[in-house]
């Protein structure tokens, strides 16, 4: 059971029922959504000083990261007194562990900056193994969502280029045994177009997860007329498991052809110069990625139809949120 305050009697030492200020503090910081766990990460103990970590996601200053199994090192106990150490992942995403200080009445070590705290170890004195009982877990658990997992506030620019160009300024990878059955990614992801050419094109985007594409289509044509206005886009979709290693995809991409520039902002609803606004979804039968099996790294790519000067593409801003 995550975040746990053992009642008098049941861990390995009265020491562990006491509600310290570390305990209250982790607890706001998790149900910030600042620091904490979004799936795995339980410590169990064993027969030396090295407790294992599962596999897991979790959220430090709001950034996602994978944590792979392991184990992290419980350092030599005190030969007179015990003392707490803390398990955690640290603003790098790598496993941690804090070291208490022995005393006759220890307490919880200071924690640094944005660390997401998985358990409490109790070390009594001349200890040589953590066993469970001696374990508190202390994950605070943000299982329900929504809660956004990656954000790009940055805009990204893409000129003069026919290569296919992820839109994100760095791709996420999800976690694996994150986004298992019953989860849902919601997407959203708003920018503009340039096309300042008499050349024709088109824009094609593709929506991929674990390497495999979900979608891909491409706009009618910008057309042969040169127009220094930008003219927005905008994308909203929705990736469901259904299964551990099934996704469906449904959603919305609009996106607006040359025309005269609005007098505040960009696009006229005035006018129907409409490039793509349409529905978009999977196949009837989805995509088989296996999300239990590795991280797996969500895309959108955008494709123009020739590369030219005048001519490019904007992200101004996406957000992917776990449901």
């Amino acid at each position: 059971m995550p975040w746990t305050i053992p009642d008098k009697g049941e861990g390995d030492n009265d020491l562990q029922s006491i509600l310290f200020q570390e305990h209250l503090e982790v607890l706001v910081e998790g149900i910030s959504g600042k620091n904490c766990v979004l799936s795995g990460c339980a410590v169990t103990g064993g027969a030396d000083m090295t407790p294992e970590v599962a596999k897991g996601a979790v959220l430090s200053n709001g950034a996602l990261f994978a944590v792979a199994a392991g184990t992290v090192t419980i350092g030599t106990a005190d030969a007179s007194n015990p003392r707490i150490d803390l398990v955690v992942v640290n603003a790098s995403g790598t496993l941690a562990v804090r070291a208490g200080t022995a005393a006759a009445a220890p307490k919880p070590p200071a924690r640094s900056t944005n660390d997401v705290v998985l358990a409490a170890v109790y070390v009594p004195a001349n200890d040589t193994s953590i066993e469970t009982s001696k374990i508190t877990d202390m994950r605070i658990m943000r299982e329900q969502g929504p809660i956004v997992i990656h954000r790009d506030s940055a805009s990204k620019t893409q000129a003069n280029s026919a290569a296919a160009v992820s839109i994100f300024n760095a791709a996420p990878s999800i976690p694996s045994g994150l986004f298992l059955a019953g989860r849902q990614l919601r997407v959203r992801a708003f920018g503009n177009v340039l096309h300042n050419t008499t050349t024709a094109m088109t824009l094609t985007f593709a929506i991929s997860y674990g390497g495999t594409t979900i979608f891909s289509d491409a706009t009618a044509s910008y057309g042969a007329t040169a127009d220094a206005d930008r003219q927005p886009w905008f994308l909203d979709f929705t990736i469901t498991a259904q299964a551990n290693n099934n996704q469906r995809m449904g959603g919305f991409f609009s996106a607006f052809g040359p025309t005269i520039t609005n007098s505040t902002g960009i696009g006229d609803i005035g006018v129907d110069e409409i490039l793509a606004n349409s529905p978009i979804g999977s196949a009837t039968g989805g995509i088989a990625v296996d999300s239990d099996a590795g991280n797996r790294t969500l895309d959108i790519q955008f494709t123009m139809s020739a590369a030219n000067a005048a001519h490019d593409w904007v992200c101004q801003g996406i957000t992917v949120e776990l449901i």
